[in-house]
């Protein structure tokens, strides 16, 4: 899901590790930093294959760790 960011928001040239990642408020910060053009860097120890994917769908780079 996409909403609309203001631009002041702008995270694009920036990199961020988001830990707990696969779900809860962790997957939701993942989806708001890709919306904003962050490159990001995700952590959980559960699978993270939802989260990749929709990181990805939104054009974001995301590294899993």
């Amino acid at each position: 899901m996409s909403i609309p960011l203001p631009a002041a928001m702008n995270m694009q040239g920036k990199r961020v590790i988001v830990t707990g990642a696969a779900s809860g408020i962790g997957r939701a910060t993942a989806n708001v930093l890709a919306q904003l053009g962050a490159e990001l860097i995700l952590t959980d120890r559960a699978v993270m294959e939802e989260t990749m994917a929709e990181v990805s769908a939104l054009g974001a780079v995301a590294t899993p760790m």
